[in-house]
């Protein structure tokens, strides 16, 4: 029963001989609440409220939730933690009002490019472009290229690298260190993919500087070219590249002119588009996993595990991940050239 501000008088009023509906009447109260309390008198002898039993009344409030409604609405990354210990109240509390009553789901942040409104307008603008090109050329006709670095050891994963240990132990020597090199060797990778196939793995040594002249030897002339001429057999192709600037120089514009005429210029290609680029979006996430846990003695023998993996990447993924470009460009140009995958 509820408790009523209005027991002692409820009281005093019954033990002068007043009947409930009187009392009711003089107090201006209801008949219900005064029978409650006739009752309470009739069965213990007096009003007093009886303590209750049981877990104590729950601090999930219409007010709480409202707080930490508001609260969010103003910083929806507050930490949980924090706006239990501003309240004073458990974090289950919190958590509980979040899922339950405010219907809120915690999203880890999406990682994407960072994009200025001059950025956003020229993607919006050559997304629109490419896919007028790929009503023409066929999308599964372009050799997506890109350069990656890795190094001979992982970097470790704090969140899911863990240990299981007893309180005392978790400050012994046992707790193990999760470490990195400071300058850990590494190699820097070039490759390409189309939808029916992967050029070779081009390795290029850390000490190296890939400026115009090693870009076109090593990379255009000595291993694209070869593998363009012997995977297309004279049938038409087109080349990708992004345009740091050993791939815009002069002297490059002239190479890809005289050996893969018809590639992606700077009018159609977007800068800072890592995420419209299958390599960036896919392939080296994908390599990536193949390789990831391992630590390689040698720069050596990190080169023969990523040889392994990337001969094991297959043509079903290679037609799946090209394909879906053109539903990339068209997400693009719905975002208004931002950041788009929440729309995939």
């Amino acid at each position: 029963m509820k408790s009523s501000p209005h027991r002692p008088s409820i009281e005093l009023l019954f033990k002068r001989g007043l009947g409930s509906a009187e009392i009711a009447r003089r107090l201006q109260i209801s008949s219900s609440t005064v029978r409650n309390v006739v009752a309470a008198i009739k069965k213990r002898g007096d009003a007093s409220e009886v303590k209750k039993s049981g877990r104590p009344r729950s601090v999930n409030t219409r007010n709480t939730r409202a707080i930490i409604k508001k609260r969010i609405i103003r910083n929806d990354g507050l930490s949980l933690n924090r706006m239990a210990s501003q309240l004073g109240i458990a974090r289950s509390t919190v958590q509980s009002i979040v899922k339950n009553d405010l219907k809120l789901k915690s999203y880890k942040l999406r990682r994407g490019q960072y994009l200025s409104d001059k950025s956003k307008a020229m993607r919006l603008e050559k997304c629109r472009k490419l896919l007028q090109h790929f009503q023409v050329r066929r999308v599964s006709d372009v050799i997506w290229t890109d350069e990656k670095i890795f190094t001979i050891e992982p970097l470790p994963n704090r969140q899911n690298q863990r240990q299981l240990l007893s309180k005392d132990d978790s400050m012994s020597p046992k707790r193990r260190l999760a470490h990195n090199r400071l300058f850990p060797k590494s190699v820097m990778v070039w490759a390409g993919i189309t939808a029916t196939g992967k050029t070779p793995l081009v390795f290029i040594e850390r000490n190296v500087k890939i400026n115009s002249e090693v870009y076109q030897k090593i990379v255009l002339m000595d291993n694209l070219l070869p593998w363009v001429t012997q995977h297309f057999a004279g049938g038409p192709f087109i080349l990708q590249q992004d345009w740091a600037p050993s791939h815009g120089s002069r002297s490059t514009l002239a190479v890809l002119e005289a050996h893969f005429p018809g590639f992606l210029d700077k009018n159609l290609w977007p800068a800072s588009s890592p995420d419209l680029n299958p390599m960036d979006f896919s392939v080296w996430g994908m390599l990536k996993g193949k390789i990831a846990g391992k630590v390689f003695a040698t720069v050596d023998d990190l080169k023969a595990a990523l040889e392994v993996a990337w001969a094991s990447i297959d043509d079903g993924y290679l037609r799946r991940t090209v394909n879906s470009v053109k539903k990339r460009l068209r997400a693009c140009v719905k975002a208004r050239g931002s950041n788009f995958e929440i729309l995939l």
